[in-house]
């Protein structure tokens, strides 16, 4: 028997599937998104083992929060990519003609596909 790893089959078709993975460059881009939808009216109504990220110097301390949302001061969610493609669908279903949410929609598209792009 070989371990030769031309001996295993290739699965051209298959579909890849993969966590995601916050990264300082993806936190940076994702904490100008949630400020903007901050001043769009949303909020982040937090729930224990959420995770969280705070800038320090170059780089972001990260977190959870156990009861103690006092914490939180200044902190942007990191929420998982279903949530953030759920905020995507409901920026598309809010009714008006306002720039700041066809902006908001770009920024989370653009957003994705540069950190996300499975």
């Amino acid at each position: 028997m070989s371990n030769r790893t031309d001996d295993i089959p290739d699965h051209p078709d298959r579909i890849g599937l993969r966590n995601f993975t916050w990264t300082v460059a993806s936190i940076k881009g994702w904490e100008d998104i949630w400020n903007n939808l901050w001043k769009l009216g949303y909020k982040w109504e937090w729930q224990n083992s959420d995770r969280y990220a705070r800038g320090f110097g170059e780089t972001y301390k990260l977190f959870g929060c156990h009861n103690d949302a006092v914490k939180l001061d200044m902190a942007v969610p990191l929420p998982q990519i279903h949530v953030i493609e759920e905020i995507r669908e409901r920026l598309l279903d809010r009714e008006g003609d306002d720039p700041s949410l066809d902006h908001a929609v770009g920024s989370i598209e653009k957003w994705l596909k540069e950190h996300y792009a499975p």
